[in-house]
């Protein structure tokens, strides 16, 4: 009945929600294993410093972008690494423009920036000529991402800071992180903040939910088994095992405030060595 029910209301553009606690009431479930010293409210205060470093600067340059500050260190970080060799960049969300621009600006001159909306004006803000492109579709189509990235991919970096929807996250990251998503590159999701805020909340499971699981995946070759079974030299020692391709391929799950970010890897089986 509730699946129904959920259904019913995702058809009339209404709330589809699970009702998570900490959704409904606004407070915060913590588990009794945490010792009270760590979870007592303590006052935070506002920021007052801007960011100091260059994509900071190229921002401050530009006009039509909208951008919280504590995330050009995240950005830096993990984009940093990219920037010296021509990539292709796939941004979910267009808006005005200007972060399109903002991240030409910030790579290899020689990278191609594609940015995706469901906003047809939004074309305008393509610049072909310096390899910026802006293509027009949602990004809860699968089909429509298969286009872009048979047109534009495989993509290095993946910037999903579109609708910020729950069900658009999820669907955008299960249609690109396989196929879409190069071996070494870096899947980012922005903005999940509002896997908490009721609006946007329109899936049974969050964004956050379904990241909270791929910490699970990420250690997947461990379930049911023994230290022995990844020893070096061991007569038990596994050679192969079958996992999830989530497992198989996730190199490491950076959580920050507001941002999860994805590095695709190839993986090998864990070794151990006793000397």
């Amino acid at each position: 009945m509730r699946k129904l029910l959920n259904k019913l209301l995702v058809k009339f553009g209404l709330l589809i929600i699970k009702a998570p606690t900490l959704l409904t009431d606004k407070s915060l479930t913590t588990s009794d294993s945490f010792p009270l010293a760590l979870t007592e409210k303590v006052t935070v205060d506002e920021a007052t410093d801007t960011p100091e470093n260059e994509l900071f600067d190229i921002f401050s340059a530009d006009t039509n972008v909208h951008k919280w500050h504590h995330y050009f260190d995240i950005y830096t970080k993990h984009f940093e690494a990219y920037r010296n060799y021509p990539i292709r960049m796939l941004e979910i969300g267009v808006f005005r423009g200007g972060s399109l621009r903002m991240w030409k600006d910030y790579f290899h001159p020689d990278s191609t920036i594609v940015g995706i909306d469901i906003d047809k004006t939004c074309k305008d803000h393509e610049i072909a000529d310096r390899k910026v492109f802006v293509r027009i579709g949602s990004q809860a189509d699968p089909d429509f991402l298969a286009e872009v990235t048979a047109e534009f991919g495989p993509f290095d970096i993946i910037l999903d800071d579109g609708s910020h929807k729950t069900h658009h996250q999820n669907i955008s990251f299960g249609a690109l992180f396989r196929d879409a998503l190069t071996d070494g590159g870096c899947y980012m999701v922005e903005d999940v903040h509002t896997n908490y805020w009721l609006k946007h909340v329109d899936s049974e499971d969050t964004f956050i939910d379904l990241s909270k699981q791929m910490i699970d995946m990420l250690h997947e070759p461990y379930f049911d088994r023994k230290e022995t079974d990844f020893r070096h030299g061991h007569p038990d020692a596994a050679r192969h095992m079958e996992l999830s391709y989530l497992a198989a391929n996730i190199g490491s799950i950076a959580f920050y405030d507001s941002i999860v970010v994805f590095d695709k890897k190839k993986r090998v089986l864990p070794k151990s060595e006793l000397r």
